[in-house]
């Protein structure tokens, strides 16, 4: 089978939320004729992640991620670069082609990015929300135990604890959820209701977002960008390795990107 066929399979999967005319869901690097030996599905294709896959007699990797340090993967400037010039000849080096899948897998419903999230931490059935974002039932639970809870069930991937913001003895009846940037504070506290709003760190303006809620008793927990989008990532792989399963399909499990440092 061709790579191709997989990306053909993958947009078959949209349900209308993808403009494939406008979409960074594309090939990043090698041969899309290429015959597939194995996939490996991976949050970011890392060079040590690329390196592990090809290990592993995958020839196809798909990304969430960009490969190149830009959302687009298009910036001259950013491709001209040494170390993406360099990352480019390994990956040629490794035979590899490297395919994202972003824009289709973070609204994909019930395995996609923003339904795996709710599931990671435990939330349940989701009771509301569209898009990037999702309402779940905080059940009267205070922000600081619902942050406990939460921050229990994402250790497994290297993220210490989460930051709570605001006010934490509050009790929660609405949460809502968004995931990776997609996390506009306000737009969430305000749209959906919500009693708990649950960002990432690339989503959030702690300058702006964080002393809004502090002013106004609302809470916010935030979470890693990369933890809030791997299970979704393993539920992916788990997806294609039914899909085909005469093609090994490997889960390149990655952890939070930073490592929390405190004095001794």
């Amino acid at each position: 089978m061709k790579a191709r066929a997989i990306e053909t399979y993958l947009r078959s999967l949209n349900g209308g939320w993808v403009n494939f005319a406008d979409t960074v869901d594309t090939w990043k690097a090698g041969d899309p004729d290429a015959d597939v030996a194995g996939i490996a599905v991976g949050w970011m294709s890392y060079t040590w992640a690329l390196e592990r896959a090809a290990a592993l007699g995958c020839n196809l990797f798909i990304t969430h991620e960009p490969t190149f340090y830009h959302h687009l993967d298009n910036d001259p400037e950013i491709l001209a670069w040494p170390e993406s010039k360099s990352k480019l000849a390994r990956i040629e080096a490794l035979g590899l082609t490297v395919l994202r899948c972003h824009d289709l897998w973070d609204q994909y419903p019930g395995l996609g990015i923003a339904d795996a999230w709710g599931q990671k931490l435990g939330l349940g059935e989701p009771i509301g929300g569209h898009g990037y974002f999702r309402v779940y039932a905080g059940g009267g639970r205070t922000a600081m135990q619902l942050a406990r809870n939460m921050a229990a069930r994402v250790q497994d991937l290297g993220q210490p604890g989460v930051h709570l913001i605001g006010a934490p003895e509050r009790p929660v009846e609405r949460i809502v959820t968004g995931t990776g940037a997609a996390t506009p504070y306000h737009e969430m506290l305000v749209g959906y209701q919500a009693d708990l709003v649950v960002c990432t760190d690339d989503g959030l303006g702690y300058w702006r977002d964080a002393a809004h809620a502090i002013d106004n008793d609302h809470t916010i927990l935030v979470f890693h960008h990369h933890v809030s989008e791997e299970y979704g990532m393993e539920l992916l792989a788990r997806h294609l390795a039914e899909a085909f399963p005469a093609i090994p399909v490997n889960y390149i499990q990655q952890q939070c990107m930073y490592q929390l440092v405190v004095a001794v």
